[in-house]
């Protein structure tokens, strides 16, 4: 049974946001979180997944997300093109330019986590059922990349004075 346009509609005002936002985290890329975006969609589309309640389907859109950005990632390295990285807008307060340089300091990993957890909302137990890990994984990551983010942070502020 395929979706009605209201329902895709109302897909695409539910999840769309978060889509695009964690895209953008992990691409750093404004063309690529968009195209990104569209798969994510497309996939919708094409799959037309049964959902069982509002909690796997925020799930679905998030791991869909997380499998796109992959596979973008992968197309680049295998041309051996870098991806162009988003540069900070203009009006960006200095406090979220020395955040968003930090967070690019992350592996791709440890950006989703940091993304689905303080951006998000979402529990370790959740954040490992959506990047298919293991919870202890996903707490030692977060401890790895929040010390990573704190070391920065407080170099840049070394860096300051």
């Amino acid at each position: 049974m395929a979706y009605s346009n209201q329902e895709l509609q109302q897909f695409v005002a539910e999840y769309g946001p978060s889509v695009y936002r964690l895209a953008l985290a992990q691409l750093r890329n404004k063309e690529d979180a968009e195209d990104t975006y569209q798969d994510v969609f497309l996939r919708l589309i094409r799959s037309q997944p049964e959902f069982q309640n509002q909690t796997h389907q925020r799930a679905w859109f998030l791991r869909v997300t997380v499998n796109c950005c992959k596979d973008t990632l992968k197309k680049a390295s295998r041309r051996d093109l870098p991806l162009d990285h988003q540069e900070p807008q203009a009006d960006t307060p200095p406090e979220n330019l020395a955040l968003e340089l930090a967070l690019a300091e992350l592996s791709d990993q440890q950006r989703a986590l940091i993304h689905l957890h303080y951006y998000e909302g979402f529990k370790t137990e959740e954040i490992a059922s959506i990047l298919q890990m293991n919870p202890s994984t996903v707490r030692s990551g977060l401890k790895r990349a929040r010390k990573k983010l704190k070391d920065f942070m407080e170099g840049e502020e070394d860096r300051d004075v």
